[in-house]
């Protein structure tokens, strides 16, 4: 069932103090994919049992650090989280940095899925880590990325994607059929996303789409905004506490 509508953040429990630039226990990863060296934080709470996972990526010309207040409330629910830095992006620049703005079909973002799949398969690999229950989330370009890589290589259990802006057709209509849920989220003066989220509505039954006030955008949606951090860090660990029917 598709849901759409606007999160009240000032409506929402008052959020923990944990979740606030919270970053203790994080572990440095580095991970290979086509010769890139992709840099991350990992964090795992403790817990008797293997816990599920998300996989955090940057937006375009930003970084891990977005996802620092997210790592630490999704810790606080028991899900631990893998905040990375694409190819070009962060400390991921072994081979080159990105360049915002150059006319051209630059690599470091379109070819990012490979980076995707190649961090869901470390994330998997974890011990302490349920490799059947991962999410994603992606920003801005890193959302088509995630989608990318689900269809090629087998999709994660959930999506949230902040500000879409380059989701395309074969991506929106691959929601349904991958099993998954899915979250989008953009804010409601993001003009020129109001296509791609009334083509979400109108293509999809397994995603919701929330609007939130303002004018942010990608993972700078959640800058400055506990509340909805929290918000979505519920969101994830309310999905991923469901076992997949079909876990691989």
């Amino acid at each position: 069932m598709v849901v759409a509508g606007v999160w009240c953040l000032a409506a929402l429990a008052p959020h923990s103090a944990a979740g606030q630039g919270h970053d203790r226990g994080a572990v440095r990863q580095v991970i290979t994919s086509g010769g890139w060296q992709l840099v991350g934080d990992l964090v795992v709470p403790a817990s008797p049992e293997p816990v599920p996972a998300v996989l955090l990526l940057n937006q375009a010309a930003g970084d891990r650090t977005a996802y620092v207040e997210l790592a630490g409330f999704l810790a606080e629910r028991g899900v631990a989280s893998l905040r990375l830095d694409l190819r070009g992006h962060g400390e991921s620049v072994n081979l080159g940095r990105f360049v915002p703005g150059e006319r051209r079909r630059d690599p470091m973002i379109w070819d990012a899925e490979q980076d995707v799949s190649a961090a869901l398969a470390h994330l998997r690999a974890l011990p302490g880590v349920d490799g059947d229950r991962l999410a994603v989330v992606g920003a801005s370009y890193s959302g088509e990325e995630m989608a990318e890589a689900g269809r090629l290589g087998g999709y994660a259990q959930a999506y949230v994607a902040l500000s879409p802006g380059s989701f395309g057709e074969a991506s929106i209509r691959g929601m349904d059929a991958s099993g998954a849920s899915w979250l989008f989220v953009a804010s409601r003066e993001e003009r020129f996303l109001k296509e791609i989220t009334a083509a979400v509505l109108r293509e999809g039954r397994s995603a919701e789409v929330v609007i939130v006030p303002g004018s942010g955008h990608g993972a700078g949606l959640l800058e400055g905004k506990p509340d909805l951090a929290e918000r979505v860090a519920v969101w994830l660990a309310d999905h991923l506490q469901r076992r997949p029917r079909n876990p691989r």
